[in-house]
């Protein structure tokens, strides 16, 4: 539905947006990820038609959005944007804030859509309560009913995840997909939606998005599934925004039991979760750092002066000051050049 196609834009001297291409569908989830600064406000401005493209173009449905110094009021109406300040009117209700998107259909529709949005975002408990008296996840859900209360193609979401804690980060991720996927069976109003929402923090995209798209100093270096972006990131930069990775120079192979390597100043990659405690294995450490997380644990296992990895284990036992062994498989091993 909204394809981008070399989209370029810059501000004085700073490129922020560098040839971007890429495309939404309905029903489809997609997350940009990266690093403060790497362009991921900027692009969404961009193909919400907030912002002019020095070069490039957007589409919806085949039909240009234009930016704005071609509209009189910016924006596009079939494509809706929920920023990280909400935008809400503090001194009126949940329900009225979402109800003023609607002022201009008559009372018993807007009465209805009204309804059904404050189900869809589970809101109905707080829909009396003004927006200082309702949390950081609920001023979220409101936002984002407002901005789907008339009919949206697409939603675009800046940090929809930021500030909020887990028990709210959850409900967004659930209304999200039920939004994208159109599973309120009684009005079905998220059928026929694309989401992309743009996020510093890969967890919540990798536990959600259809595709992934990863920006580096306002270049898209890689678009592809969720599991493909983790387990084949692009380059080490790729890496660390997608989880935790131990990044370790060639030369430095043969202390993890590794054959050496021809040029010492290659970069490769290893996950956590790939390196295996094992008495047998080749490589002793000193654990340093232990950091419980629930199912799993977190270890900082020194092994020399220049090495220390971090290792996911289910062991309970491990403790600040033992000697361990380790096994690292060369499969597991991600080459960046």
């Amino acid at each position: 539905m909204l394809t981008a196609h070399n989209l370029t834009r810059s501000f004085d001297d700073l490129t922020a947006v560098r040839n971007v291409t890429l495309s939404l569908a309905a029903g489809q989830l997609v997350a940009l990820v990266g690093a403060s600064g790497s362009g991921k406000s900027t692009l969404l401005n961009l193909l919400a038609g907030l912002l002019d493209a020095d070069k490039g173009t957007i589409a919806l449905n085949g039909q240009p959005v234009a930016g704005p110094k071609d509209r009189l009021v910016a924006g596009h109406p079939q494509i809706r944007v929920v920023h990280q300040e909400y935008q809400l009117m503090p001194n009126v209700s949940i329900r009225d804030n979402i109800a003023y998107a609607l002022r201009y259909y008559e009372r018993a529709y807007r009465d209805q859509r009204v309804n059904e949005l404050l189900r869809l975002c589970r809101l109905e408990a707080v829909q009396h309560h003004k927006p200082r008296e309702t949390s950081g996840g609920e001023k979220q859900r409101t936002a984002i009913a407002r901005a789907i209360a008339e009919p949206a193609r697409v939603l675009l979401l800046d940090e929809p995840f930021s500030h909020l804690d887990l028990p709210n980060r959850l409900l967004i991720r659930d209304v999200l997909i039920d939004l994208v996927r159109g599973t309120d069976s009684a009005t079905n109003p998220g059928s026929g939606t694309a989401c992309l929402f743009v996020t510093h923090d890969a967890s919540d995209a990798l536990s959600i998005s259809d595709q992934i798209g990863l920006l580096q100093r306002g270049r898209l270096i890689q678009l592809d599934t969720p599991r493909r972006v983790y387990s084949q990131p692009k380059n080490a930069y790729a890496a660390s925004l997608t989880g935790p990775i131990n990044l370790i120079r060639g030369k430095h192979l043969p202390a993890l039991g590794l054959p050496a390597v021809t040029n010492g100043d290659t970069e490769y990659g290893i996950r956590p979760e790939h390196i295996q405690i094992d008495p047998t294995g080749p490589v002793s450490g000193r654990v340093e750092g232990v950091f419980f997380q629930g199912r799993d644990t977190e270890l900082l296992v020194r092994i020399n002066r220049f090495v220390c990895l971090r290792v996911l284990t289910s062991q309970p036992d491990v403790a600040v000051g033992d000697e361990i062994r380790l096994r690292i498989v060369a499969k597991n091993l991600l080459t960046f050049s």
